[in-house]
């Protein structure tokens, strides 16, 4: 959401349904976890609410650390494939073929070890892939989404190592999960261009992180992150630091978290410079409707840089278990400049079965005035689906199409 992205990154790292009701019988009492709790990594269980009836369980199904089964003994094999078609209007029309408009394909391997006396070791393996070429999301990488290990209990909480999901406000406080081929929200967390050479935005997976999240104490519960810089020259020993925390109920989840990320100062390479990002969230899930509200405040620590706070609000409703309507509105504003940037995406999804869904997506992002920006990416304000939107207008002067927009018509199938 980042704001990340809860992940969040989402997730996001995204997908949303499931046809059929699952009754409390086909989980006991003493693996119900909250939803919540899975997705945010927290190695806890809580028998005090039925998430049988949630869309957030259904939303997750297909993430095996994400479910009530997240701490059954065993390995499994899971993944998605997703792929659509659409148009994008922008400095330049195009028609595209792309990966992803609901879920980002992926397979990944997941692996529990019962300890015993309530201990577990958790491990996950996950590549993303374009399934119009087949190439690996991250070339060179192959387990680009997730690659950790952890131990914990419930009354310890759980220490993990490796690559994995942001610390933060989750990915599904999005109700499009900032998947990036339309997420106007997962755009607009993350545009520093118009902020200055100090501005940086935490990425929505972390390498080289160690994370803790604590045991639920009633309904809260926290996680801290921070990120090993390496042994790059003038470095900071931790690249990133974040906390956040977390309120859920059975219905009601909510979220505060920091996330201070050191960047590298455009101007000056060698320079370091944290932005500090200051984020909440709220996800009320009612069922067969969902609503949310998230904000973001993005601080680069360099004299001279701009902030940027983002707001956004969304909702999703069920109609007859096989129809999903979603719309988030996303706005963004920039101190000291008459710079705004206001976000609307919309979508429908047909649930075919329990696994498979067609779906229609909309996103738009809307500009208005010019903030001085930086880098490569100087003519371009916040645009969706990385569509160009800087162009050469009359007498040689650059300008920017205000209202970059793309439309995805696409299917995926979890497995």
């Amino acid at each position: 959401m980042s704001a990340s992205r809860l992940s969040m990154r989402r997730s996001p790292e995204s997908g949303r349904t499931r046809i059929r009701t699952f009754s409390t019988g086909l989980r006991p009492a003493h693996l119900a976890c909250t939803v919540a709790a899975v997705t945010l990594g927290a190695a806890s269980f809580t028998a005090r609410a039925d998430t049988s009836n949630l869309f957030l369980f259904d939303y997750l199904q297909g993430l095996p650390y994400a479910t009530s089964a997240a701490y059954s003994p065993g390995v499994t094999l899971y993944g998605v494939v997703d792929d659509s078609i659409g148009y994008t209007k922008g400095a330049h029309s195009a028609f595209v073929q792309q990966s992803g408009g609901e879920w980002t394909s992926k397979v990944g391997l997941y692996g529990v070890e019962d300890l015993g006396d309530g201990y577990w070791v958790r491990f996950a393996l996950e590549s993303g892939f374009n399934t119009a070429t087949g190439q690996q999301g991250s070339p060179g990488t192959l387990f680009n989404r997730e690659a950790w290990i952890g131990l914990g209990s419930k009354r310890t909480g759980e220490l993990k190592f490796g690559l994995q999901d942001d610390v933060g406000v989750p990915l599904f406080v999005d109700v499009f999960g900032e998947v990036g081929s339309v997420s106007a929200v997962g755009y607009l967390l993350q545009w520093t261009s118009d902020l200055g050479p100090g501005a940086s935005y935490e990425p929505g997976r972390l390498p080289s992180a160690i994370s803790y999240a604590s045991p639920w104490f009633g309904p809260l519960n926290a996680q801290f992150a921070v990120v090993l810089h390496g042994a790059q020259p003038a470095a900071p020993t931790f690249a990133t630091r974040s906390a956040a925390l977390n309120y859920f109920d059975g219905h009601l989840f909510a979220t505060l978290a920091y996330i201070g990320n050191y960047g590298q100062n455009a101007l000056v390479p060698s320079q370091y410079v944290r932005t500090d990002n200051y984020a909440a969230g709220v996800f009320y899930d009612g069922g067969h409707y969902v609503l949310s509200a998230g904000y973001s405040f993005l601080a680069p620590r360099l004299d001279g840089d701009r902030t940027a706070s983002v707001y956004s609000v969304g909702a999703i409703y069920r109609y007859r278990q096989r129809n999903d309507f979603r719309v988030e509105l996303a706005y963004r504003t920039v101190s000291g400049f008459n710079d705004r940037s206001l976000g609307l995406t919309l979508g429908y999804d047909y649930n075919l079965s329990a696994r498979t869904a067609l779906y229609v997506r909309g996103s738009l992002v809307h500009n208005t005035g010019s903030a001085p920006v930086y880098g490569n990416e100087a003519t371009q304000q916040p645009t969706v689906d990385n569509i160009g939107n800087a162009y050469t207008g009359p007498g040689g002067v650059m300008q920017n199409y205000r209202s970059p927009h793309v439309v995805l018509v696409g299917m995926y199938h979890k497995f």
